[in-house]
């Protein structure tokens, strides 16, 4: 006699569902976005901007740190961030791209929104919100 136990039954039913209804959980692995950033008036402004346009895909999970913060001090040693910049990205680990043949850099401010031209960056918020859209079509 064939004995089928609950949790065979349970558990795959479950996945399916998490799956279907694009929920987090055992059936998909989360995006995360994490986000350094000097505390400063325009490094926020661009964290704004940045958390704007995450707002239009859900599937993101996003982490603010502070560089002042002592508790971001592991976070950024695991990232090898050393040099002073007033705002990084990384997606899913990342924050170099390739787009259209050309590496990008999430790092410092956007392409025509830098506080101080030295820490003009070579990102785009366009650049940055179709790194995202391809991540939450899954390519």
């Amino acid at each position: 006699m064939l004995v089928i136990s609950k949790k065979a039954i349970v558990i795959p039913v479950l996945m399916a569902i998490f799956a279907a209804a694009g929920l987090p959980g055992i059936a998909a692995a989360a995006n995360v976005v994490e986000i350094f950033y000097l505390p400063h008036p325009p490094a926020e402004a661009v964290v704004r901007d940045v958390e704007d346009i995450l707002r239009k895909y859900g599937q993101f999970t996003v982490n603010k740190y502070s560089f002042e913060d002592p508790k971001s001090r592991q976070l950024v040693s695991q990232y090898n961030l050393r040099e002073h910049v007033p705002v990084v990205i990384f997606i899913n680990g990342k924050n170099e791209f390739v787009i259209k043949g050309q590496k990008v850099t999430f790092k410092n401010f956007p392409k025509g929104n830098a506080f101080v031209p030295m820490f003009e960056g070579n990102w785009s918020y366009k650049e940055f919100e179709g790194v995202l859209q391809t991540i939450a079509r899954g390519k």
